[in-house]
């Protein structure tokens, strides 16, 4: 019934993490080496599917507006047509946007100074934010090349990977301003999240590959695989550990100050996360400079993981599963009835 394609972009070695869902708690998972092409071609190959491409942040071009107007008739879904227009047309305008809009979203909704859920239908000095989101033209040819034209097709979905993941966070850390670090095998992203969306998307070349060689370097490669336990124990292995650690870490927090990054706490999703030696260290060189935590998530309390232990690269994922209505509701496998039921607290 869905699939969600999650994209490792990469120039040399693209690739997809798939993540087929068809039945009560079923996420058949896997991955493709193949690149979007090659991807959007094989998504067109089951049209009775849902599908959903969570692609690289790169490919996307990201924009608030705080809107504050007084409405003296109820507010409509027209009078929101209107404000959306409005705002792209001078974003067009100002910003020489490349590509095509596909999402809009509206939150932080407040009415004569009350917050509310939903701004239609409301009445009186009204204050909401506005985040649109723009598909650039590359990747927009690429799938309209097998699709047509993506704007029509249904059963598609485009989103930038982290979007769920950092509404998540922002409502359930109550904090507008972080930055999300994804260190992944040969590369790592740092998005810089300010008042509450997108400012920034930075690529750093401190992937995991990069420790590795550098404990390949030391003469330590043993120690990568040994428990935090075991190097705790032996001084002269946690004392070579700390020290090769404690450069990378450094050499981070250096890439940080030439981004601007700094000054916030950094939430880290990646296999590294359980080398406790790195969190610790990681931490330490970044609070030299700063007051702000390094943050491991790999997990949460009040995610479903669909009785499957996942990894931290499952996170995004898992997170849109959750928040999903139609995703979630299928893999818990409720009935129309169900939803109905749940959802009308008089049943």
């Amino acid at each position: 019934m869905f699939y969600i394609r999650y994209e490792h972009l990469s120039e040399s070695h693209p690739s997809f993490r798939v993540y087929k869902i068809r039945e009560k708690d079923q996420i058949l998972q896997y991955i493709l080496h193949e690149d979007l092409i090659k991807i959007t071609e094989e998504s067109r190959e089951y049209p009775k599917y849902s599908h959903y491409f969570m692609l690289d942040e790169s490919r996307f071009s990201f924009f608030r507006f705080d809107v504050f107007q007084t409405f003296d008739k109820k507010f409509t879904y027209d009078d929101l047509k209107k404000i959306i227009e409005e705002k792209c047309q001078s974003t067009k305008k100002h910003h020489d946007v490349d590509g095509e809009r596909i999402m809009i979203y509206v939150d932080s909704v407040f009415v004569n100074g009350e917050e509310k859920k939903y701004v239609i239908g409301e009445q009186g000095e009204i204050f909401f934010r506005l985040y649109v989101v723009y598909l650039n033209k590359q990747t927009m040819n690429i799938i309209n090349s097998v699709y047509g034209n993506l704007l029509e097709v249904k059963n598609i979905s485009i989103l930038p990977q982290s979007f769920h993941t950092l509404l998540f966070l922002r409502n359930n850390l109550k904090k507008d301003n972080f930055v999300l670090l994804y260190i992944t095998e040969n590369s790592c992203k740092a998005i810089k999240i300010q008042n509450g969306f997108y400012y920034s998307v930075e690529t750093l070349n401190l992937g995991m590959a990069a420790l590795k060689q550098m404990y390949k370097d030391n003469g330590i490669v043993q120690y990568r695989y040994k428990t935090y336990e075991f190097i705790e124990s032996n001084p002269l292995a946690k004392g070579l550990v700390t020290d090769t650690l404690q450069f990378y870490s450094q050499l981070f927090c250096k890439r940080f100050h030439e981004k601007n990054l700094t000054w916030t706490d950094v939430i880290v999703i990646s296999p590294i996360t359980k080398n406790v030696h790195f969190i610790e260290t990681f931490n330490q060189e970044y609070k030299k400079t700063t007051n702000n935590y390094i943050v491991p998530f790999h997990h949460s309390n009040v995610l479903n993981t669909f009785n499957k232990i996942r990894e931290p690269d499952d996170m995004d994922a898992i997170i849109l599963m959750n928040r999903d209505e139609k995703i979630r509701n299928t893999l818990l496998q409720k009935d129309d009835e169900t939803i109905k039921w749940e959802n009308d607290p008089t049943m």
